[in-house]
């Protein structure tokens, strides 16, 4: 979390503060909002949270020799001597203007991942494939707001060759912001999906929203995007002129075509047909499940290609990759195997995991256990009845958690699928849950943040380990 130091006056200058000169030479080390880490030599950024307000917590922080501390002026601060106070009118805004002036001081390529679907897994795996030839920033877990993209840029350190950030969106005019603090060399668009449509509206507004991005790139950039989709052409014509768009895909129409995808439970093998670089043409191997995440991928492979990585130490760092949790993560519960994508959903990434799910070998039953899917509007209903419906396809039975668990059920009993049981809460759905599942069944547990289910997968682990296989050699060999 540490940043080149700088002079506490040119972090106050970048909010709009003027220092007196005697006061302002501490060199800060850190810029942090965490009260529970601030320490000596840090500026503390008071935010306010859902669950925490920075300012009650000004005279702790101050207590432990923070140089300074940056709050709203409309809120009374009593500081220990010694400590700097930055007044200003919104500390949200400033910690954006304090990490962009920041960011400004640093000519290493950055790359910004934005996208429907797949923008926390992209971005780690182009930071996978850079590693080998950069000292490589990159954000940690989905840091990609108005706080989580300062955060990292604010990590920021001069030993660094390059950088990923992820920026996300659910309102319209967010991203812009976002992409001019981040102010990327390259662009990457993983996917146009229906994601947030209770503020976008339809998928043209998201398309509009997301194409911001392009616009963003500087003349000499590079924007790497989706060449299957039908919203290519006209993204890639907002952006400026002199910006080099690269599109990956499965059509031959690609730059990068992505074909010959198999998948095991240790991951996908694919090839790549690379009309730019030809030396990167060949099979690769990555171990994660889903066809999509073979795109993914080579989105990263592109990105390595165009900053000069050695395609011999991307292929390493590929097959060594480490997924993001709760991202279509593969794990095992005693005799169960999980597909763990609790992170977040909307309805074209229900659609894909249910297609991983099903393209998977399993020697037992495969489930779809699916909780809601947020931020959908007048939409939310609709979307919830085609993954229902979706779900009939390769599914031995469904179990529907949360409020529209009841329309996601009668959808897939209308299509077809005899076991689709609807529950109002995961603590329902358990009892039942653990009486169907049996020693290898596959489980796909799905559903946007504010579901929670990871519960379901917590509960199994704990039966598990309460209830350890009798014949260990014999759980073994159904697992597998």
């Amino acid at each position: 979390m540490s940043m080149d130091p700088q002079p506490l006056n040119w972090l106050a200058a970048a909010c709009g503060i003027t220092l007196d000169p005697s006061t302002g030479t501490t060199m800060v080390r850190r810029v942090v909002t965490d009260s529970r880490v601030a320490g000596p030599g840090d500026l503390f950024v008071a935010l306010r949270g859902e669950r925490f307000d920075g300012h009650d917590f000004l005279s702790d922080v101050a207590a432990r020799g923070v140089a300074g501390v940056l709050f709203d002026a409309k809120r009374p601060a009593h500081l220990s001597k010694g400590v700097v106070a930055l007044e200003v009118a919104d500390p949200r805004v400033a910690y954006g203007q304090l990490a962009g002036r920041y960011r400004r001081r640093f000519t290493l390529p950055v790359i910004c991942v934005g996208g429907s679907n797949g923008k926390t897994t992209t971005k780690e795996l182009i930071a996978a494939v850079l590693a080998p030839g950069f000292s490589t920033l990159k954000s940690e877990a989905s840091f990609n707001n108005d706080i989580g993209v300062p955060a990292t840029l604010l990590q920021m350190e001069s030993h660094h060759g390059a950088a990923v950030l992820e920026a996300g969106t659910n309102h319209p005019g967010e991203l812009a912001p976002l992409v001019r603090l981040i102010a990327p060399r390259i662009g990457v668009l993983t996917s146009f999906g229906r994601e947030h449509l209770e503020f976008f509206g339809d998928l043209a507004g998201v398309v509009q929203e997301e194409g911001t991005l392009a616009e963003e790139l500087p003349p000499g950039g590079t924007l790497v995007l989706d060449g299957d989709s039908p919203f290519t052409d006209g993204v890639a014509q907002r952006t400026q002129p002199g910006v080099n768009v690269v599109r990956i895909g499965h059509g031959p129409q690609n730059h990068w075509r992505v074909h010959s995808v198999s998948q095991d439970w240790d991951g996908l093998t694919f090839r790549v047909d690379s009309v730019p670089h030809p030396d990167w043409s060949g099979v690769w191997r990555v171990p994660l499940p889903g066809e999509h995440s073979a795109q993914n991928a080579t989105y990263a492979l592109a990105v390595a290609a165009e900053l000069g990585i050695n395609p011999a130490a991307a292929r390493t760092a590929l097959a060594a990759f480490h997924p993001p949790k709760q991202r279509l993560a593969l794990t095992r519960v005693g005799e169960l195997r999980i597909l763990d994508d609790t992170y977040n959903a909307n309805a074209d990434s229900m659609l894909a995991a249910l297609r991983t799910l099903s393209d998977l070998p399993c020697s037992g039953r495969r489930v779809a256990v699916l909780g809601d899917m947020g931020e959908l509007g007048p939409m939310t209903e609709t979307a919830h009845v085609e993954v229902g419906q979706a779900s009939a396809q390769g599914m031995d039975a469904l179990f529907a958690i949360g409020q529209w668990a009841t329309a996601t059920a009668a959808a897939a009993q209308s299509a077809g699928l005899g076991r689709a049981h609807a529950f109002a809460s995961v603590e329902s759905a358990l009892p039942a849950l653990r009486e169907y599942l049996q020693p290898g069944d596959t489980l796909l547990v799905k559903a946007s943040r504010s579901a929670r289910l990871e519960q379901v997968i917590r509960s199994l682990q704990e039966t598990a380990t309460a209830n350890p296989p009798v014949n260990a050699s014999t759980a073994a060999s159904v697992a597998a």
